[in-house]
């Protein structure tokens, strides 16, 4: 576990990067959060940022998994549900953060940092990265 987070933003990096440009965007504004995130964790979190980031995640939300989740249910994709299961668990997490954040409980804020790095590793890296494969495929 990480004992230090530096506000230094995570850069753009061409790894990141595919050919369909929903998976792009969403990336890219995910890995945008983070970096709102990680500076909140390593400068202090304060209500107006917290709100902020809340606000972005729940955008997120609806700009990009949801219509992720469309376009998967469309072309018939092999592994939806268990993706869909994903967003569900992903919601329910962030939801209790923010009751966390709500309640004053405190170190809740570098928790929620970290699992936000492990959703970009293993879930957009590795799972969304399939799914987008799997659109371009079938376009």
């Amino acid at each position: 576990m990480v004992d230090r987070i530096t506000p230094d933003p995570y850069p753009w990096k061409r790894e990141y990067e595919s050919d369909n440009r929903l998976y792009d965007a969403q990336t890219r504004k995910f890995l945008e959060i983070i970096n709102m995130m990680k500076e909140l964790v390593a400068t202090g979190v304060d209500k107006e940022g917290i709100s902020r980031v809340f606000f972005q995640l729940i955008y997120y939300f609806e700009e990009y998994m949801l219509r992720e989740e469309i376009y998967l249910t469309e072309l018939g994709y092999d592994n939806l549900e268990a993706h869909k299961g994903d967003h569900r668990d992903f919601t329910k997490r962030i939801i209790a953060f923010r009751e966390g954040f709500e309640k004053g409980e405190k170190g809740f804020e570098k928790e929620m940092y970290l699992y936000l790095e492990k959703w970009f590793d293993e879930h957009m890296m590795i799972y969304d990265r399939k799914a987008a494969n799997f659109i371009l495929e079938r376009q």
